[in-house]
């Protein structure tokens, strides 16, 4: 597996379905399940991890991400069994990331203590608001004191924690969001808490919101209410000392994910699991991408047989990088580029596109890091979806 220039390991994302309900918003691939199937599941993974082998093991592994679904439902033991044999597959980085995601009702003392025996060194914790209306609107299984106290207790004890809240939610006031915020305040400066991703609300087709909305029954923020609550957050954020480093991330210094950071930068990643993405570099500058069954059952059946595959051209791969540069403070460095893609592009189009690029810093949408770096500014973040269509339109 090729790693870009400067670049020293992939990434590893592994995926549990399992949720205690389905969120209304949710468009992931999740399996409602009152008992989990913990050695079924497992013993699928490790089974595809085997099949996959090689590619595992072409690179060491700088960052482990367990995502769903909830993986914290799967007990702490299988966990663990998981992570070990990942370490039995290749090399993991000694400083290596090792996420898991969690909702507040999994955070006790005992399983914290569980997770970092495990290896698990950040915790991902989806609280979506401290308001118990809100909270209820958005179908949640949890109040806001259990919110709290789960954030409250990880971050007082586990080295690194992140907390994710939804915006723009059903009748969502402005006072509810400021109430958010100052909750989240207060756990950055009296907790310690590093990492915030806060994200709006957007209607996925096929959700149940989706379908309330059709029906009339879904009074979501304006969408002048909406801006003001990212207006808000970005200011939220900022006089509590956390950094904005992509669309709806947050990072105090050095807290930043450096999983996902790694999506932004175009390193490889092995996805397993139902419904997992992978990413493989090739040689030439092209790339493949995969994707396992989103059904629970197709996954089962076979498990590693991928649902889909696709293969991009050095070109196509290319304008990939450069929309991805659009969404995150990573952004890119043009002549890194031009090595990475040397004979992708003829002089002219290279050209072309540093021409562009200083356009859009004129337009407030990039900041310019001399000799070749090229960053979106907090304009740009907020118009994201327009400036990566804008970048990768520039092959």
């Amino acid at each position: 597996m090729t790693l870009p220039p400067g670049e020293s390991g992939a990434g590893l994302y592994l995926h549990i379905p399992f949720c205690e309900r389905l969120c209304p918003y949710c468009d992931f691939a999740v399996k409602v399940a009152v008992d989990i199937p913990h050695r079924a599941y497992t013993d699928a993974v490790l089974q595809e991890l085997a099949l996959r082998a090689d590619e595992i093991a072409a690179s060491p592994l700088r960052t482990i991400y367990f995502g769903g679904g909830t993986p914290a439902l799967l007990s702490s033991h299988h966990l663990d069994e998981l992570l070990k044999r990942i370490r039995d597959l290749t090399d993991v980085c000694d400083d290596a990331e090792i996420t898991l995601e969690t909702n507040p009702n999994q955070v006790t003392a005992e399983a914290l203590d569980a997770w970092q025996t495990a290896g698990f060194n950040r915790l991902s914790i989806g609280c979506q608001s401290f308001q118990d209306r809100h909270l209820k609107a958005l179908r949640r299984n949890h109040d806001a004191a259990r919110a709290l106290q789960a954030v409250e207790l990880a971050a007082d004890t586990f080295p690194r924690v992140s907390l994710d809240l939804i915006f723009a939610g059903p009748d969502q006031t402005d006072q509810e969001w400021e109430a958010d915020l100052a909750t989240m305040q207060r756990l950055v400066t009296d907790h310690g808490l590093g990492h915030v991703s806060a994200y709006q609300l957007t209607i996925e087709p096929g959700t149940a919101f989706a379908l309330h909305r059709r029906r009339g029954r879904l009074n979501l923020p304006s969408e002048e209410r909406s801006d003001r609550f990212l207006s808000r957050l970005v200011e939220a954020t900022a006089e509590v000392g956390l950094r904005r480093y992509e669309v709806s991330n947050f990072a105090a210094p050095g807290h930043e994910s450096r999983h996902n950071t790694a999506y932004w930068k175009g390193i490889p990643y092995v996805g397993v699991g139902v419904g997992a993405h992978s990413l493989a570099i090739h040689p030439d500058g092209g790339a493949t991408r995969r994707e396992n069954p989103r059904r629970y059952s197709d996954y089962m059946d076979v498990p590693g047989r991928p649902a889909h595959s696709e293969h991009l051209s050095a070109r196509q791969h290319l304008g990939e990088r450069l929309f991805l540069a659009g969404r995150s403070t990573v952004g890119l460095d043009l002549r890194a580029l031009q090595e990475a893609f040397a004979d992708v592009l003829t002089p002219d189009e290279w050209r072309a596109i540093d021409d562009e690029l200083h356009s859009l810093v004129s337009l407030g949408l990039l900041h310019h890091t001399p000799p070749a770096g090229f960053h979106p500014t907090d304009r740009g973040l907020n118009l994201s979806d327009t400036l990566a269509e804008r970048l990768f339109g520039l092959v």
